[in-house]
């Protein structure tokens, strides 16, 4: 969601406006673009008169989505968080407000840290997907939904380096990596440069077809109306927002004085500045989130027969995503593709 809201307010400049903004006013936007996703996929749409007067005053009221879902798929989420991206800078959070170890916060960081709090830990608002009685900790929220969805868990635990707990469903996609693996190295073996290239195309076909109906299928069946949708726009909602604070010149990075050439590095050192360190992997995840959510979310959204032609188009947007995610997949978790 993140991501979408900076390119409609047209890129670059708009990114450090956002860091100047209220904590309510992306609250408020992420509810707008709940609603504009319900009305175009929920039967029978809902109609929240009330709220929308209160979206009207948000500052982002103006750059309403003009597709839906208006936010990243939940394996964005998952390979940005698998970073320890959020711990990480929920202890930064911790010590600007306990102390001065850190240096003292800009009058800038300060704003970003009050919305980085409300995002990371969300008091029960009713605006949106917040935690409350029936909805425990936001990161075991988004643990619960990455296991029903890919039947994976993050690769760590808590901050103090004991065992998360969350709600583990019964129901999960537990053959999610096998078949996600699968059409991977069958997009590989097409799109690879060989003596004879495409000379079996008919067999490509039925091979990619078959990958794709089975990854569709099992994304397909945590939807029924719309189920997880909410989780995983509080997720990217969350996890664009730690991701553009990973900015070059985004507040908390100028006053921690950790500028370096990526995100990941970036992040590498925040973590050893608050005694958390970041997933040795982080270079491959940050690369990674962008393409495996447009891959999974296309596939989702077009249907197997369609990404199947376009998967067998070398130059296609899909496969170019499906090429780059099959490189940075391999990174991140050393798996044979």
């Amino acid at each position: 969601m993140i991501r979408q809201l900076v390119h409609r307010m047209a890129g670059e400049a708009s990114a450090a406006n956002l860091f100047g903004t209220d904590a309510l006013d992306l609250g408020l936007y992420a509810a707008q673009v709940w609603d504009a996703f319900e009305q175009s996929a929920s039967d029978p749409p809902n109609d929240p008169r009330a709220r929308r007067a209160l979206w009207s005053m948000g500052a982002f009221a103006a750059f309403a989505p003009d597709a839906t879902p208006a936010w990243e798929h939940l394996g964005y989420s998952y390979a940005l968080e698998n970073s320890r991206v959020a711990q990480i800078f929920r202890r930064v959070v911790q010590e600007y407000r306990s102390g001065e170890r850190l240096g003292i916060p800009s009058a800038l960081t300060q704003r970003w840290a009050d919305t980085t709090e409300a995002l990371l830990d969300p008091i029960p608002s009713g605006l949106w997907a917040s935690p409350g009685l029936a909805r425990p900790a936001p990161e075991s929220v988004r643990r619960n939904a990455y296991w029903r969805m890919f039947g994976m868990e993050l690769a760590f635990g808590t901050d103090r380096n004991e065992p998360a707990a969350f709600d583990k469903a019964e129901a999960s996609n537990s053959a999610f990596v096998d078949v996600f693996e699968a059409l991977l190295r069958a997009v590989r073996r097409v799109t690879a440069r060989t003596a004879r290239p495409w000379m079996t195309s008919q067999r490509n076909h039925a091979v990619i077809q078959a990958r794709v109906e089975e990854l569709r299928t099992l994304l397909l069946a945590r939807r029924p109306f719309n189920l997880l949708a909410r989780e995983e726009l509080a997720a990217a909602t969350v996890m664009g927002w730690l991701e553009l604070s990973l900015r070059a010149d985004s507040p908390v990075v100028k006053d921690l004085q950790v500028q370096a050439d990526t995100a990941a590095a970036r992040l590498k050192l925040i973590g050893e500045r608050v005694g958390l360190p970041a997933h040795h992997k982080s270079e491959a995840l940050f690369s990674l989130a962008p393409d495996l959510s447009f891959l999974l979310r296309e596939i989702e959204r077009i249907g197997a027969t369609e990404a199947t032609t376009r998967l067998l188009l070398p130059d296609s947007p899909l496969t170019q995503a499906a090429q780059s995610v099959s490189v940075h997949w391999r990174e991140a978790t050393g798996a044979v593709l």
